[in-house]
């Protein structure tokens, strides 16, 4: 992965992008006024750009970049600290101290509400085996949101660049009480900020009922599904859809055997 700045690059955006680099087993290569399609053509790697208030992702297929942004979870967040109910914290049971595996953690809007409600004493561990992991760890470590709660929750939560096919199969039974998928739609339907670019850099595995029996054995609680409102994946993994009549997505509960 290649790791550069933006066009006019200050002296601390040069030593950041070179951090990242050196972090993230990449190659700082100074920007020297070249468009990130040169970057791209020449290079034959995704390129990370260190920008003045964010990273940006650019990749040779991509229309526009990937960049992190909380999305929806702000204002799902400063909702439930209003005491206002949240369809996925109702759907996955989770509480203060209880502990989550988001398998797919994308730009990690889920794992912020979870880490918000499943507090101090909890923890969220957030798998994302796209490139655009990376955006995700630096992310919820620096975004400021103007909300100490929130803010705490995004540094509380474990990002690790890794399959969950690679992982689920390697942890002890019932070490998390939640596990949570949240794959590609069949058919998308994602519009928020920064969310249309991440379809080009997803993953689209298929979700199977091997996974889905590691990640029953690996929930205390219950497993999660969340798709589309058509979508064939609940009733295929054998998933307790909840029907939500307006929405256009809509959450699976599957118990763990007891």
């Amino acid at each position: 992965m290649i790791f550069t700045t933006a066009g006019r690059p200050t002296d601390a955006l040069i030593l950041e992008a070179t951090r990242l680099s050196i972090q993230y087993n990449g190659t700082y290569i100074p920007r020297k006024k070249r468009s990130l399609q040169q970057f791209i053509d020449i290079y034959q790697a995704p390129v990370v750009v260190t920008g003045f208030d964010r990273l940006f992702l650019y990749t040779n297929n991509a229309e526009e970049p990937v960049f992190f942004h909380p999305n929806s979870a702000m204002f799902r967040c400063k909702s439930i600290l209003n005491n206002c109910p949240d369809v996925f914290i109702n759907a996955s049971g989770l509480k203060e101290g209880m502990s989550l595996l988001d398998c797919t953690a994308g730009l990690g809007s889920d794992s912020i509400v979870a880490s918000l409600v499943t507090g101090e004493n909890g923890s969220v561990h957030a798998l994302e085996g796209s490139k655009h992991a990376i955006l995700l760890q630096e992310g919820l470590q620096t975004w400021e949101s103007g909300n100490k709660h929130i803010n705490a929750a995004m540094r509380r939560i474990s990002v690790k660049h890794n399959r969950y096919e690679d992982v689920l199969p390697n942890l002890a039974d019932q070490s998390v009480d939640v596990v949570y998928f949240d794959p590609m739609f069949e058919d998308t339907i994602l519009e928020s900020t920064g969310v249309n670019a991440i379809k080009q850099v997803a993953l689209y595995d298929a979700l199977t009922d091997e996974m889905i029996k590691e990640a029953r054995r690996v929930a205390r609680k219950r497993v999660i599904l969340k798709d589309f409102w058509k979508s064939t994946r609940f009733e295929r993994l054998g998933f307790q859809q909840l029907i939500r009549k307006t929405a256009k997505f809509h959450y699976g509960i599957l118990e763990s055997k007891e």
